[in-house]
């Protein structure tokens, strides 16, 4: 798709999906290059804005702020005209809403209070996995888990799964590599999550960015404690030494993956083919495809953002919850299909 896009008066700088947003904007002249135009492939996903003289980050005046980004309040999306999210990526509300069970912790491993969510089936019959979403409020509100896994489950598409919505305190500290996080969750969240809910032995770490990272990190770290892994987008660029995720080729991550580290872990990854991390997720999946890992890959024409992340959350969470898989729930799923909710 041809996307034509006059430049503002006001505007010193373009951001978009190519630029990986503001971290390497695009300096602009409106008197010497009124205008411009992109090339797309016509199933994309785009968001851009502009920057104005203050830094401050504006939607395109002549589209509006159209896009849905937590990151920057105004930021305009462009969908190509073959863009299809996936058609549960808005789920329908519950009949019956998932009860939303809110816990805190004097966390020892933070030296502080510390909460987080957990969203369950209505009813629970015998031992469900657990999904530990890092980005948790994002997950919860903007990509609306728990209402997307409450319709999946109902058409019998997905393992029914306790979905545990953790949120950091100093995100960029805390997902890279921070042994604080990985004890946080190793011996206070899954403690308490097993302690008042029904659990089974299946647990996913997942997260977008750097919660991918933080995810990968988890699993990692205790290789047998958990099923899988679930990233979108993941940040999986430095090292614990070298704690930057911009202008470096290092990957730890791929580094581990490479020796044969998480092999017989599920990995379920997706990546944009606009996104700034495109290259390391490849890497990655190269590694685990070269010791032969159980794993789910999937580029998509859509950048860095939580708008592309929403829109493929379906297909990531059936890869991961799929009631025909090894050790699934079909019959289970069977029986919550008849009645419309799991029995107890």
């Amino acid at each position: 798709m041809r996307l034509d896009v006059r430049v503002p008066a006001w505007a010193t700088h373009l951001i978009s999906d190519h630029t990986d947003m503001h971290r390497r904007p695009q300096r602009l002249n409106a008197e010497r290059v009124p205008r411009f135009t992109l090339h797309l492939p016509d199933d994309v996903r785009f968001e851009y804005a502009f920057l104005d003289a203050d830094g401050r980050v504006r939607a395109d005046p002549e589209r509006g702020a159209t896009g849905r980004n937590p990151w920057y309040a105004e930021v305009t999306e462009v969908r190509g005209p073959a863009y299809a999210p996936d058609p549960l990526a808005d789920p329908p509300a519950p009949a019956v809403p998932w009860p939303v069970t809110r816990h805190r912790v004097a966390s020892r491993a933070f030296g502080e209070a510390r909460r987080f969510v957990v969203a369950s089936p209505p009813e629970v019959h015998g031992p469900l996995p657990v999904v530990v979403l890092h980005d948790g409020v994002a997950y919860q509100r903007l990509a609306r888990s728990a209402d997307l896994m409450a319709e999946l489950v109902r058409r019998g598409r997905a393992c029914p799964a306790h979905l545990v919505f953790v949120e950091p305190a100093e995100r960029r500290r805390e997902y890279a590599w921070d042994e604080r996080h990985v004890r946080f969750v190793h011996d206070e969240v899954r403690p308490l999550v097993a302690e008042h809910h029904r659990t089974g032995s299946g647990w996913w770490a997942m997260g977008a960015s750097l919660g991918g990272l933080a995810a990968a990190t988890l699993a990692l770290h205790a290789p047998d404690d958990w099923s899988g892994v679930i990233a979108q987008g993941g940040a999986f660029l430095g090292s614990p030494e070298l704690r930057r995720h911009h202008g470096v080729e290092d990957s730890w991550l791929a580094d581990r993956l490479e020796s044969g580290a998480g092999a017989h872990l599920r990995w379920v990854l997706e990546v944009g083919t606009l996104d700034w991390l495109l290259a390391v997720n490849r890497r990655v999946r190269d590694a685990l495809d070269a010791f032969g890992a159980d794993l789910r890959y999937r580029e998509r024409p859509v950048g860095h953002n939580w708008g592309g992340w929403r829109d493929a959350l379906p297909e990531v969470l059936l890869a991961a919850l799929d009631p025909r898989a090894e050790g699934g729930c079909a019959r289970r799923l069977s029986a919550v299909s008849a009645v419309g909710a799991v029995p107890r």
